[in-house]
């Protein structure tokens, strides 16, 4: 239309936040609770299906990265960081391969357990630290300690297929332990991040 003229204007939204890492932190904690809800619900059904053993795999390896990636710090050397990523690592690559007749594929598949346990003992430390007497500065990278090692716990649960027994009836109980305490760290952890602002 001629004789109209336009001013300029701005088509940019911004708010009074900045949101800087927010979107990668709620990201980590839906991460989190989603492996620990399928952890909590697992001993409840026999069998998983293999789309929903590599999604929570995922899930786990999305968390855990997250968590090194945003954390200030570990309660461990540096190089446990490369131990946690093939840890991670491994899951997806049995969740993969749903047949466990080749000898590598089958010794991983009975290190589960062990994992699990290796697992549920480290993170149940590095939380019981924070939570009983850490100060607020020190408490979020134990917690954090924590919430990856239990990643790789719950990675490997998720994959896991077990025979029936008590070993399975164990593990069940050791996996719905540690996805306990990883709402309630993952929870801490939240309250943690909005409460430094």
């Amino acid at each position: 239309m001629p004789g109209v003229t336009q001013g300029p204007h701005d088509h940019v939204i911004t708010f009074g936040v900045t949101t800087g890492t927010l979107w990668l932190q709620v990201l980590l904690v839906a991460a989190a609770l989603t492996v620990a809800a399928c952890a909590l619900v697992r001993p409840f059904f026999t069998e998983q299906e293999r789309a929903t053993r590599e999604a929570v795999a995922w899930a786990a390896a999305v968390a855990g990265v997250l968590t090194l990636l945003l954390t200030e710090g570990l309660d461990l050397p540096k190089q446990f960081a490369v131990l946690f990523l093939a840890g991670l690592g491994v899951p997806l690559f049995l969740a993969r391969h749903a047949d466990h007749g080749t000898t590598p594929l089958r010794v991983l598949h009975h290190l589960t357990p062990w994992v699990l346990l290796a697992a549920a003992t480290g993170a149940s430390v590095e939380f019981a630290r924070a939570w009983l007497g850490a100060g607020p500065d020190r408490a979020g990278v134990l917690l954090n300690t924590g919430l990856v090692i239990a990643m790789v716990g719950l990675s490997w649960f998720a994959v896991w297929r077990p025979a029936p027994g008590r070993a399975r009836a164990l593990v069940n109980g050791v996996g719905w332990a540690l996805a306990s305490v990883v709402v309630a760290g993952t929870a801490h952890v939240a309250t943690l991040t909005v409460a430094a602002g």
